[in-house]
């Protein structure tokens, strides 16, 4: 197992994918038309990065909507979109205290989609990245929040997102003490994009999610770098790096 001393103290996550095999499978799970994921933005991701764009989905209605979102929650009062980079996760334990997070988790609560995610141990110099993921490569669901504002000088309304995080279970902890939320099934989903869903009743959504849903994959530090997005970032490292994690 990997030492404590080993773990980065910072919130997670920090990077995760969503590549284009599995699109119309995240568009069966979520209830979406996978037209709506096909648009013409759309972009196969295998390192999506702070401050990037990808996808949120909400309720509308009683229909769920795939949406445009940047990684990095600005609220209205910010006076730059650089502020989103302090805010790509919300924990959970704050999320009706804080107010940053306050006011997106009593109303605008939203799903993204991913495949897996990234974290890292060792110093800057390095860094040995390892991607959790479901053991059948399915894709899932993180719970997220957004927010839509316009800031001074802005000519239109932007949004963005964070994804909610909370305690590592015993798979992620030999490499960091927390993990993102993820929504397992249908029933979780509705109750968390439900606007009528108080915040207090949605306590039972935020725990770690079981041993057993997530694998972990030593893979290659192409990953470490934003500049690189491609199939390359998942290839698995070699057996010594697997070594620690077994």
């Amino acid at each position: 197992m990997i030492a404590p001393g080993d773990h980065y103290t910072r919130d997670m996550c920090g990077r995760f994918t969503l590549a284009p095999e599995n699109i119309d499978r995240i568009a069966e799970i979520l209830g979406i038309a996978p037209d709506e994921v096909f648009e013409e933005t759309y972009i196969p991701r295998w390192n999506v990065a702070p401050m990037q764009p990808h996808w949120v989905v909400r309720l509308d209605g009683e229909e769920r909507r795939v949406l445009p979102a940047t990684w990095g929650l600005v609220n209205q009062w910010e006076t730059s979109r650089r502020e989103g980079a302090k805010y790509i996760n919300a924990r959970a334990e704050t999320l009706a205290s804080r107010r940053t997070f306050r006011d997106a988790f009593s109303a605008t609560r939203c799903i993204v989609p991913a495949d897996g995610f990234f974290e890292w141990t060792g110093d800057a110099q390095a860094r040995r990245p390892f991607w959790f993921h479901r053991p059948d490569r399915e894709p899932f669901a993180f719970a997220g929040l957004y927010v839509e504002a316009r800031l001074p000088g802005e000519a239109a309304t932007r949004r963005t997102f964070t994804i909610v995080t909370t305690r590592a279970n015993e798979v992620m902890a030999p490499i960091h003490d927390r993990m993102p939320v993820i929504l397992d099934g249908d029933e979780a989903i509705d109750a968390w994009l439900d606007p009528r869903r108080r915040p207090d009743a949605l306590a039972p959504l935020l725990e770690p999610a079981p041993r057993a849903f997530l694998a972990v994959t030593a893979v290659s530090t192409r990953v470490n770098s934003v500049a690189n997005d491609d199939p390359a970032c998942l290839a698995e490292a070699e057996a010594e790096t697997q070594a620690p994690l077994l």
